[in-house]
Formats: C-alpha cells, sequence, structure tokens
C-alpha cells in the first residue's frame, strides 16, 4: 500500500507458511547442529518457532523465518543479538547457536515452504509476564531493563533497521488503510477512537515525533516478550523477539511497553512506575515526555488496527493473533477519558519534570 507517497509492504504480514511435519524439523537438527533432538510448535505471528529438546537435557529455540521477510532484518535480529552479548552480557536475551559450519543462520528449504533463513538461539527461563504478580516493583524493573536495552543498542547500526515497518509507531498513518470500512463495522467496537487516533496523529503527534531522537530499538516489549523469574516476580529473567527492532524514535519504545499496562486503578498509574525507572536510568527530554500520551495510544490504535486486519485474513489464527487485542480496547477505552494536560502533567511529575 502506499500512502502520500510512502510504500508499506504488508508481505510479511499477509505471507503465510504451511506447517513444517516435526520430523523433518528435528532431522534438520540432527544435520546442522549435530543434535539428536525432539521438538514442539511453538505458536507464532508470522515466522514458524520451535521449542528444541536436546537429548543431554539442554533446550533452544529453533526460527525458521517467514519466506517473506527481507534477509537483512533477519541478520540485523542476529547481529544485534551478537551486539549484546558482546557488549552487555548482563541483559537477559537469547544467545545464538553456531551450527556444525559455524554458521549463526543459513537458508535451507524444509517442508513444503520456500527457502527461508533458520537460526537457534538458547531458551531462556522464566515465567512470562502475563502469568506472574504484579507489583510495582516488577514495573519498575520492567522499564529498567527497558532503559539498560536502549542504552545497550546505543550505536548499533544495521542496514536492516532503516526499514517501513507497519508496527512502528512513526509509520502510524500507513495503518490506517487496514480499518474496515464503516459500513462493514458491526462487531460493536469502538472504532471511532481509532480514527480519532490515527487523524491526531496525522495532525499534531507525526510532525512533532520526527524531531526527536532516534536510535534502534527493541519496539515490541509486550508482557509475552517478557520473562520473570520464576522464584522472584519482580525480577525480569529474559527478554524475547527482536523481530520488531526497527531505528525509530527512543520514545516510541516506552511508549509500546507502557501500552499493555493501562489497567491500574488510573489508566497511568502502573505507566508512572515504569517510565519513572526507565527515566532514572536513561532520561528523557520533556519534549519527549510530553508526546508519550499521544504515542501509547497511537501504538494501541495501530496495534488493534494490525491485529484485526490480520484476524480478519487468518480467521485459523485468530486466537494467537488477538491475543493482546483486548488489552488494547480496554487502553485505549481508559485513556480517552484522560485529559491531554492531566496526562502530559502526570507523566512530567513521573520524570520529576516539573
Amino acid at each position: 500500500m502506499t500512502i502520500n507517497g510512502l510504500s508499506l509492504s504488508l508481505s510479511n504480514m499477509t505471507t503465510a507458511v504451511e506447517e513444517t511435519p516435526l520430523a523433518e524439523v528435528e532431522a534438520l537438527v540432527l544435520g546442522r547442529y549435530g543434535m539428536s533432538v525432539r521438538c514442539t510448535r511453538i505458536s507464532c505471528e508470522r515466522d514458524e518457532l520451535f521449542h528444541v529438546f536436546s537429548a543431554d537435557g539442554l533446550q533452544y529455540i529453533l526460527r525458521m523465518s517467514n519466506p517473506a521477510d527481507d534477509h537483512a532484518t533477519i541478520d540485523m535480529q542476529i547481529q544485534a543479538l551478537a551486539w549484546l552479548a558482546e557488549r552487555a552480557p548482563h541483559i537477559p536475551v537469547p544467545l545464538l547457536i553456531t551450527s556444525l559450519n559455524g554458521e549463526t543462520s543459513f537458508a535451507a528449504k524444509v517442508g513444503d515452504n520456500p527457502r527461508r533463513i533458520i537460526w537457534m538461539t538458547s531458551f531462556l527461563e522464566g515465567l512470562a509476564l502475563p502469568k506472574s504478580v504484579s507489583s510495582q516493583a516488577q514495573l519498575r524493573n520492567i522499564g529498567i531493563s527497558l532503559a539498560e536495552l536502549g542504552l545497550a543498542l546505543r550505536g548499533f547500526n544495521h542496514p536492516g533497521a532503516d526499514r517501513v515497518l507497519a508496527w512502528d509507531i512513526q509509520q502510524a498513518a500507513a495503518c490506517r488503510e487496514m480499518l474496515p470500512s464503516t459500513q462493514h463495522t458491526d462487531d460493536n467496537k469502538p472504532w471511532y477512537l481509532v480514527r480519532a487516533g490515527f487523524d491526531y496523529f496525522d495532525e499534531v503527534v507525526y510532525h512533532r515525533l520526527i524531531k526527536m531522537r532516534s536510535q534502534v530499538v527493541h519496539a515490541d516489549f509486550n508482557p509475552h516478550n517478557i520473562l520473570m523469574d520464576e522464584g522472584r516476580h519482580d525480577e525480569v529473567s529474559g527478554i524475547l523477539d527482536f523481530g520488531d527492532m526497527v531505528a525509530t524514535q527512543l520514545i516510541n519504545d516506552i511508549a509500546i511497553a507502557a501500552s499493555y499496562h493501562t489497567d491500574g486503578d488510573h489508566p497511568l498509574s502502573k505507566v508512572v512506575e515504569m517510565l519513572g525507572a526507565y527515566h532514572r536510568v536513561l532520561p528523557l527530554l520533556v519534549e519527549e515526555v510530553d508526546l508519550l500520551y499521544d504515542l501509547i495510544i497511537t501504538r494501541l490504535c495501530t496495534a488493534i488496527a494490525i491485529t484485526e486486519f490480520r484476524a480478519r485474513l487468518y480467521p485459523a489464527n485468530r486466537h494467537y493473533i488477538l491475543k493482546n487485542t483486548g488489552v488494547a480496547w480496554d487502553g485505549l477505552q481508559r485513556l480517552a477519558q484522560v485529559s491531554r494536560a492531566d496526562a502530559q502533567s502526570i507523566l512530567r511529575k513521573a520524570c520529576n519534570l516539573e
């Protein structure tokens, strides 16, 4: 699709893959990595993902990338993990596993799919954030972890990061075309809030956002990508899924993370815990903080537009695709009850900027 001269490819959202038989995956791992393994399938939005159990008791994750994904984008993820392993080994991210030939990735045809990039990482132990017990300390540690990751990625550059990605908040205008037409919106969902969010982004937010500082960021700190220590639910034990990494405005990273935490007593009560901790590690500018409320709303609108669009395309995978969408709808409606001025004041205070 093209909007205002901007070309936005949706191929990696609309290209489905055939399920590869587990026996073929296990044979691939034996041949390429020299491991006798048992594999199970993990639900994944656009790739094929497998939990690998080796005969010696170790566990891994094997990823077969979507054939529509650009090779530079995949290499960016791999190089970012290598960068973090070398420069910030304290950050709990997956470690790359090399093949018998010393490769961190390779192209192969497996099953009935075209040749795809395949790579393996270590398996991170932990409890998925939605299954953990929430607390203020947990929210603060999530903010700290994201800030530390942002600091560690400073200086990381890769051609694959300079891409047009629908999930990137600065590209939100392009997501408008994914909305259902008004005459076909009969699901009783408040689509008018989504359209209003995109309108304000187009008219005001975008022009301010593009002036903010940029770098490569994780860009998908959603609860399913954060693991907590099973014995200490306050401690982050793993950060997963670097597939949405992109060069974008730094403030977008915390906006994305915050968009999943609008369910407190006040829509911003959890956000301020996370934001304050983030700011103490990676200080934000007042201009960035003043945009945060609208960026959270924009992210929620984007998430709703994309996931509802994909669910209409792939009804068989609807449950997985929409796993966070109910939270997005709830968050959007709750934030709509907060005035922009009040939100900016609350968020400034969280960062001691007032």
